[in-house]
């Protein structure tokens, strides 16, 4: 078994000498071989020098394009592992992680989402999680991945769960199927719903998708990109899941839903950016369709379906 984690960074240097020495320790502890790759994205602060002197076993190398997209792809490319671990530079795991991720790297599973915990709870001691099954549902015209559920975990219970997405902060991908979808899909530089879209491409080939409460990790919520108060973020968001739905949306009424919610919206800016890259769009989403062997309608079931269990 041999695993490679991936950590794009940009100007995320305060984060990297923060977190990055709890990546290291967990490599360090592993039972088998984890090699390390920062993809430092076209930063300003001095990243690639400073930090290759503070982290000499870790791999540093600049991103030529920029993007997240691009930084982890390229970072994929240097790398030949069974599995790949995908992290954020401002993300802390425990000593353990790797060790424990090992008994549900198991060859039929797509995907594994992890649980996630604030690094900073807004009670003291108190594990605030953030992170658990990745819920889809359709609303609005487009389709909702940012609700959880969070089984209760029990001796007897099953530590695995199937999940409809996966946290672009911390989650593992086998290469085999990562290389198959032939990476993250850069039409969504510089970030935002590039793991959602690799994350559906593979439940749409009937890939298997799942949650382990027992892989955890700590995230500073917002610390690389402050969703919630970016203009940047938001206007991203909103061409983002455009690109997303008529690249990935094959059920004719959910996407008339969405061209119709987004003119209610006003967003004629973001589907014009859309239109003048629709040949890219098109291309890849025939290349999806003839892959697909489950439609929209039965991925929104099986979820609903799970949660009215």
């Amino acid at each position: 078994m041999h695993l490679a984690t991936i950590i794009p960074s940009k100007n995320g240097l305060h984060h990297l000498k923060e977190c990055l020495p709890t990546v290291i320790t967990a490599a360090a502890q592993s039972k088998y071989p984890v090699q390390l790759v920062v993809v430092d994205d076209n930063s300003t602060d001095g990243t690639i020098k400073q930090a290759t002197e503070l982290f000499p076993t870790v791999t540093f190398v600049a991103n030529s394009s920029q993007g997240v997209c691009s930084a982890r792809n390229y970072g994929v490319s240097l790398v030949q592992p069974d599995w790949l671990c995908f992290l954020d530079n401002d993300v802390f795991v425990n000593p353990d992680f790797f060790n424990t991720a090992l008994s549900y790297l198991k060859q039929d599973i797509f995907c594994i989402t992890c649980a996630g915990y604030a690094a900073y709870p807004k009670t003291p001691d108190k594990p605030e999680q953030l992170d658990g099954v990745k819920l889809i549902s359709w609303k609005r015209g487009f389709p909702r991945f940012t609700s959880n559920y969070f089984p209760v975990v029990s001796p007897s219970s099953p530590h695995l769960f199937p999940s409809w997405g996966v946290q672009g902060a911390c989650f593992f991908c086998q290469y085999k199927y990562f290389k198959e979808l032939q990476g993250f899909d850069e039409l969504f530089e510089p970030y935002l719903l590039e793991e959602t879209d690799l994350a559906y491409r593979g439940l749409k080939r009937g890939w298997k998708i799942v949650y382990s409460p027992n892989i955890r990790y700590r995230h500073k919520c917002g610390g690389t990109i402050a969703s919630k108060t970016s203009s940047t973020t938001q206007q991203l968001s909103k061409r983002n899941r455009i690109i997303f739905v008529w690249k990935n949306i094959h059920d004719k009424q959910l996407l008339f839903s969405s061209l119709l919610w987004s003119l209610l919206r006003g967003e004629f800016r973001m589907l014009w950016y859309a239109w003048k890259i629709r040949k890219s769009i098109l291309h890849k989403r025939t290349s999806e369709c003839a892959q697909a062997v489950r439609t929209d309608r039965d991925i929104l079931n099986t979820c609903k379906e799970y949660i009215n269990e």
